[in-house]
Order: structure tokens, then C-alpha cells, then sequence
């Protein structure tokens, strides 16, 4: 029987992530403001969930096929790296002296930089063309046919937003409000991230096919015995 999705949050995770959403703004007005640099430990764990994320689809194909959610969980890992190239800035975060001067940083532009944004767009377009080809909605509905983890995808949300107000777009400029604004930046990207990889362990769980218990055969049936 269908259960209606419930609106509370479901185990220890969800009490976390609600948690440490209401602790982004108190932990970014006590954090040393070199931690929210780029390339700094806050950008550093967000690319360590992102590459976690990556891995986690990636065994889960593994595990998966032939199964439909295999090629589900085959169309997030590129996904995942995406972010993680973003989060990187696609290289600059490992050259050296990146946040000295402006003229510093025209001088710092890697080879393959002008080749970033096409190779994107290329890519998401494949990803598209094969999100329809393979009907990976169908794994999205039916997980969410049992439950819909609506904490897990509100706090991503709030994350988000939060990260992109304190940026200063949407009209809304905590960037001139808060004094810590980069730093709340990039706790509540992390806490999208993190949030993100909660979902997709949702998704694959309810679609994770059922494990084979080693050792028990199921007998063939045996006809009875005709009476001589």
C-alpha cells in the first residue's frame, strides 16, 4: 500500500541537516575569515562531498546494473564532477598567489580554459539527450512514490539560496548586511552539497535491488511419488 509522503524528518540525518542549517549563520560569524577563501578548508570539503557523490553513483551503477537505476546513477556521476570542476574554478585553486592581484590572476589563465565552457554545454547536452533516450525519470517517480525526503530538499534549497544571497544576486544583498558574508557563503554551499548527496542516497536506497543471501538454493519442485 502507498504511504503519503510525510513532511517530518526521518532519522538522525534529517535532525542534522536541519540543525546545521541553523547553525550556518552563529558558525560563520566565529570562523577565521581564511577558512572561507577560495581554496581555503570550506571549499575543500565541498569538493570532498562532490567527489564523494561522484563515487557513490558510481558503485552504484556498479552494483545496480542491469537494472533501470543503473543508468540513473550513470547520468549523476558527470554531474557531480561538473560541480566539482566549478568548485575549483576549474584549476585556479591550485595555482599559487590566485587571490594576490587582478593583473596576477590574468596572467594565471590556464591552457584549457577557453575550451571550459563548450565542453560543458556539450556535455550537458549529451546528458540530456540521454536523460530522455533512457526514461531516467522513471527511478526519480517511483522513489519518491514512497517518499519524498522534503527536509533533505528544503535545506538543499535554503542552502542554496542562502549561498546566492550572500553572493549579492537575487536582489538581495546579505553581502552589505552580515560582516561574514563569504564565509556564510560557503557554509551553506556546503550544507547544499551535502544535502545533495542525502538525496541521491534516498533515491538509490528505494531503488536499490534486493541483495542475493549466498547459499540458499531454492529446491525444485518434486512431484509425488506414484503409488506401485
Amino acid at each position: 500500500m502507498r504511504r503519503s509522503p510525510s513532511w517530518l524528518p526521518d532519522g538522525r540525518g534529517e535532525w542534522a541537516l536541519l540543525a546545521a542549517l541553523a547553525a550556518c549563520y552563529p558558525a560563520s560569524l566565529v570562523l577565521p575569515a581564511a577558512w572561507a577563501r577560495e581554496g581555503g578548508p570550506l571549499e575543500s570539503l565541498q569538493v570532498m562531498v562532490l567527489c564523494a557523490g561522484c563515487v557513490l553513483a558510481l558503485l552504484m551503477y556498479v552494483r545496480s546494473r542491469p537494472a533501470r537505476v543503473a543508468m540513473l546513477a550513470l547520468w549523476v556521476a558527470p554531474v557531480w564532477l561538473l560541480l566539482a570542476g566549478r568548485e575549483l574554478s576549474w584549476g585556479r585553486a591550485w595555482l599559487p598567489d590566485h587571490s594576490s592581484a587582478a593583473d596576477t590572476m590574468a596572467g594565471m589563465a590556464l591552457w584549457f580554459e577557453p575550451l571550459v565552457r563548450p565542453a560543458a554545454a556539450v556535455l550537458l547536452a549529451a546528458l540530456l539527450i540521454s536523460a530522455v533516450y533512457h526514461r531516467i525519470d522513471g527511478p526519480l517517480r517511483a522513489a519518491f512514490a514512497r517518499r519524498v525526503p522534503w527536509v533533505v530538499l528544503i535545506v538543499m534549497l535554503a542552502g542554496a539560496m542562502g549561498s546566492t544571497c550572500a553572493e549579492g544576486h537575487m536582489s538581495c544583498h546579505l553581502d552589505r548586511v552580515i560582516p561574514s558574508a563569504q564565509a556564510f557563503e560557503e557554509l551553506c554551499e556546503l550544507l547544499a552539497y551535502v544535502a545533495l548527496c542525502m538525496a541521491q542516497h534516498v533515491l538509490f536506497m528505494h531503488q536499490m535491488p534486493p541483495k542475493r543471501i549466498p547459499g540458499i538454493v531454492r529446491a525444485p519442485a518434486v512431484a509425488p511419488e506414484e503409488v506401485g
